[in-house]
């Protein structure tokens, strides 16, 4: 049996969604925005989720019951609205995703900077989409800032995929 509709589209905000955002956020300088868009579009298309084989209604249904159990969140006019995944929500998705919850927050500061080669573009957005799911908010595309350890298998992930060479970790205790 696959995943079910709500684990889907919690999944789909909170990892896909946080990606497009931040790509959308920062255009290089000196590029177009028109280049910048099309970059966006091929992120949106490296995204796992699709929704076609749920009806309409299926999928409207599911959100409002989403929103009414505060997992989303919703901005804007009807055609046009924002759908964003909640603190609850984020939870929710988290404690479901194989048994496994984030580690509580411990009162210290952690940067998350990283310099993945472009050739490696698709781990990068991987990355940047497992730090937001774990509550890391991005100052840069490369720099990220959360109050919680890591989860262990995040970077057993990293170890696994060769990246931990290219990853910097600078814990800042808060007083």
């Amino acid at each position: 049996m696959g995943k079910s509709l709500v684990r889907e589209i919690l999944e789909h905000l909170a990892i896909c969604s946080p990606r497009l955002m931040v790509d959308s956020l920062f255009i290089p300088y000196g590029q177009s925005l028109g280049r910048a868009l099309r970059q966006i579009e091929k992120s949106a298309a490296l995204c796992p989720h699709d929704f076609s084989g749920h009806s309409k209604g299926t999928v409207s249904v599911t959100l409002h019951r989403m929103k009414k159990n505060k997992l989303v969140s919703i901005s804007g006019p009807k055609k046009k609205a924002i759908w964003r995944i909640t603190q609850k929500g984020k939870s929710h998705f988290k404690n479901t995703e194989k048994g496994i919850s984030l580690p509580s927050e411990d009162g210290k500061t952690r940067v998350i900077m990283f310099d993945i080669p472009e050739d490696r573009r698709v781990e990068r957005n991987w990355l940047r989409g497992e730090l937001s799911a774990c509550d890391y908010t991005p100052l840069q595309k490369s720099v990220f800032m959360g109050t919680r350890p890591l989860p262990t298998r995040l970077f057993e992930e990293l170890k696994n995929r060769g990246l931990l060479s290219h990853i910097h970790v600078v814990g800042l205790e808060n007083d």
